[in-house]
C-alpha cells in the first residue's frame, strides 16, 4: 500500500514509468527503510503471558531530572519524585493496554487500592499500600477480568527472594499476585536475608476533605472505631483491640505530639509543633490508599479513628489501627531516648477497659462509635 493509501485508504493510479528521450526506462534509486529499534529493554517481569511487553525506554528520562535540593532532603524528595513518574508512565501502558482490549475508557485512578470497586477492568497508580507493620511503596494496581493484581516497579537490583517475600503479604490482602517489572532479572540476584522495606506515615499520608466537613447526621452513622464485621468477632476478640491499648498507652502524656504531626500533615499547621488535644472535635480525612476516615479528638479518649464499616474496610482498618500503633510506639521511644517534655495533660487509657466490659456484658452491641453525636457511653466524651 503506498503513501496516499495509507493517508487516505484507498489505492492511487500506478503512475506511468518516467523515461530518457531514447525512451529508456529510468529506474529510480531504491531507498532501503530503516527500522528504529525501541529505546530500551523490555523488563524482566512475572506479568500474565497475555499482558502486553513493557519496554523501560521511559526510565531513561530520570537522568534529566536535577536533584536541585538539600544534601539532607535532596535524595529522598527525588526518589518520591522518580516513584510519582514511574508509576504514571508504567500503569498508563498498563491502562491504555486495556483500553485497546476492551474498546472502551478504563478508569485510571491516583493513590486509590481500589477496595470498592466493581469494574472488571480498572487500573490505579501511586498507592500507599497499608500493612500492619507500614506503608508499601506500590507503583499501581490493576484489574483485570475482576482479578486484581499488584504491581512494583524495581530499577535497582533486587532478588526473587525478596519479592517473593514482599508478595505474600499482597496474597494475604487478597490480591491475586504481586507483579514485578525490573531492570535486572531478580533470578540471578543473590539471595541475602533483607527485610521488607515499609515505611511510615509521612507529611502527604493525611488530606482534610474540606466538603467532608459537612457530613451530618445519617451519613456520619457509617463510621465506626469497632464492628464485628464478617467474622463475627466480639470487641475483647479483636486483633484491633491490643493495638488500641497500645497506642493509647504510650500516647497517654504525649498526645500533642502526635496532634502536631497530623496537624501539620493536614496542613492546618505550618509545621510540626505540638497541639494540646481540644475538648472534643472530630475531622474528616482521606488517608492512605484514598480512604476516608473520621477522626475524633478528645481530652478524654485521645485520638481515635473511625472507618464505614464495610467489609471492603475490614482489612484496612485492621492495618491501619496497628500500623498506628507502630508509629505512636516509634515515637514514644524517640521522646523517652530524647528525654522530651512530657504532656502535663495525661489521658487515661482505662477508658478503653470499661469500654470492653460494656461491650461484653451487652451481646447486643455489634458496633461502636466514639463521635459525640451518638455515643456508646456519653461518659466518653
Amino acid at each position: 500500500m503506498g503513501f496516499f493509501s495509507r493517508l487516505f485508504g484507498r489505492d492511487m493510479p500506478t503512475p506511468t514509468p518516467l523515461t530518457t528521450n531514447s525512451g529508456k526506462r529510468i529506474i529510480p534509486e531504491q531507498k532501503i527503510e530503516q527500522t528504529i529499534p525501541p529505546a530500551g529493554d523490555p523488563f524482566f517481569t512475572n506479568a500474565p503471558e497475555h499482558w502486553p511487553v513493557v519496554i523501560n525506554d521511559f526510565l531513561s528520562s530520570n537522568k534529566e531530572f536535577s536533584n536541585t535540593f538539600d544534601e539532607k532532603t535532596g535524595d529522598v524528595i527525588l526518589r518520591k519524585r522518580m516513584f510519582m513518574v514511574n508509576s504514571l508512565v508504567l500503569i498508563g501502558k498498563l491502562n491504555q493496554w486495556l483500553l485497546t482490549k476492551t474498546s472502551k475508557s478504563v478508569e485510571n485512578s491516583f493513590g486509590s487500592s481500589l477496595l470498592e470497586s466493581k469494574d472488571r477492568f480498572a487500573t490505579s497508580f501511586c498507592i500507599e499500600k497499608v500493612f500492619a507493620k507500614g506503608i508499601i511503596k506500590t507503583h499501581g494496581i490493576v484489574i483485570d477480568d475482576y482479578k486484581k493484581y499488584a504491581v512494583i516497579l524495581f530499577d535497582r537490583s533486587e532478588s526473587i527472594h525478596y519479592i517473593n517475600k514482599l508478595k505474600n503479604y499482597f496474597l494475604d490482602e487478597g490480591f491475586e499476585d504481586l507483579i514485578y517489572y525490573a531492570t535486572t532479572d531478580p533470578d540471578t540476584i543473590k539471595d541475602e536475608e533483607k527485610e521488607i522495606e515499609f515505611v511510615s506515615f509521612d507529611s502527604n499520608s493525611f488530606t482534610l476533605d474540606d466538603e467532608g466537613q459537612k457530613i451530618e447526621g445519617e451519613k456520619l452513622k457509617e463510621y465506626f472505631l469497632w464492628w464485628n464485621g464478617e467474622k463475627k468477632m466480639t470487641f475483647d476478640e479483636s486483633d484491633i483491640l491490643g493495638a488500641l491499648k497500645e497506642y493509647h498507652t504510650n500516647c497517654s502524656d504525649c498526645y500533642s505530639y502526635i496532634l502536631g504531626k497530623l496537624g501539620y500533615a493536614l496542613k492546618l499547621n505550618g509545621d510540626d509543633t505540638r497541639v494540646a488535644l481540644p475538648e472534643y472535635d472530630e475531622l474528616v480525612v482521606t488517608g492512605p490508599e484514598n480512604i476516608d476516615m473520621v477522626i475524633t479528638l478528645s481530652k478524654k479518649t485521645g485520638i481515635n479513628f473511625h472507618f464505614r464499616a464495610i467489609p471492603a474496610f475490614e482489612n484496612y482498618r485492621s492495618n491501619f489501627i496497628k500500623m498506628f500503633a507502630v508509629f505512636c510506639n516509634d515515637l514514644k521511644q524517640q521522646i523517652v531516648e530524647q528525654n522530651f517534655e512530657r504532656d502535663p495533660f495525661f489521658v487515661d487509657p482505662s477508658w478503653l477497659d470499661r469500654l470492653e466490659i460494656v461491650v461484653k456484658r451487652n451481646d447486643e452491641i455489634y458496633s461502636f462509635t466514639l463521635i459525640k453525636d451518638f455515643p456508646l457511653d456519653p461518659s466518653l466524651n
